[in-house]
């Protein structure tokens, strides 16, 4: 079972953040674990002065770190008593502070909600959850990237998607979320993206080339399966990655996708170069591991 001991929630006091409270609550309280709130204060770039020689914009930095830990110490009303919470306030680049305090304090989960601004809001991840997700070594869980998600106050997870390829770490995520399904009693099915090339136009009409690389994939899936010993039920499909898993979660109507992000230089075959736009693309919650 994926032991989450220590669990760390970022807060920015947005209502994404506030939306979540319930659900951080109670999965802190479901495995027992320490919750540490963690606010980051980031001085706006014209507080350090130009390069013309202009004067610099004075802050009181004090003054806004201790604001910053009177809103964090009433944004948690009334927590269990079995739930042991601290606050902490820094100031800095947040997903370097999110990232270096997660490793420098043994944090096994990063639980976040994903931001993105603007006209091309569909198309991003926001800047500090990418940089997080790119940079932390502990799991990272995230939101659906939806403009207003809407979360279930536990975690009632009852179908869990597993988004796998065919790198040998594979067989290691299946183990992982398969103990995860069985802690939930959830569901659990693997879905996988077969890749077809895009080079030939004819390659619509070529089905038993197409069969042929079904097939290989389902195999390879299979052995990876015997060494995770587990027998789970496969969705296979061609296309994008972020595509193939967005559309098996809705059909199978999942409350949570389950990928491998691989370590920073590690790469993890196809979904460590896709898991950011499968984050984005999910109509659910992602833990990447």
């Amino acid at each position: 079972m994926p032991d989450f001991h220590h669990i760390l929630f970022p807060v920015d006091f947005s209502e994404r953040c506030r939306a979540l409270r319930p659900f951080v609550k109670s999965i802190g309280e479901r495995f027992g674990a320490k919750l540490t709130l963690m606010h980051v204060i980031q001085l706006p770039p014209a507080s350090y002065g130009d390069l013309e020689g202009g004067f610099p914009i004075m802050i009181d930095v004090p003054a806004m770190l201790q604001d910053g830990q009177k809103q964090l110490d009433s944004f948690f009303e009334s927590p269990a008593p079995s739930l042991s919470v601290q606050k902490v306030v820094e100031q800095g680049d947040p997903a370097a502070c999110i990232t270096s305090y997660a490793e420098q304090h043994g944090i096994d989960l990063i639980l976040m909600p994903t931001h993105g601004y603007g006209k091309f809001r569909s198309l991003l991840l926001g800047s500090v959850t990418a940089k997080v997700l790119h940079d932390a070594k502990c799991a990272v869980w995230t939101t659906a990237h939806t403009e207003n998600p809407k979360l279930a106050s536990r975690p009632d997870f009852r179908s869990i998607l597993c988004a796998v390829d065919l790198a040998p770490e594979s067989a290691g995520l299946m183990r992982y979320a398969a103990n995860l399904a069985q802690e939930f009693k959830a569901k659990l099915r693997l879905v996988h993206a077969v890749s077809i090339t895009e080079a030939r136009p004819e390659k619509y009409m070529d089905t038993e080339f197409n069969q042929a690389l079904f097939e290989m994939d389902r195999e390879e899936i299979a052995k990876l399966q015997r060494q995770a010993g587990t027998e789970l039920e496969l969705c296979l499909a061609a296309g994008s990655v972020s595509t193939v898993v967005r559309n098996a979660a809705v059909y199978n109507n999942a409350d949570l996708v389950v990928i491998g992000r691989g370590k920073l230089k590690d790469a993890f075959g196809r979904l460590r170069t896709n898991a950011y736009a499968v984050i984005r693309d999910s109509p659910c919650p992602v833990l990447s591991v």
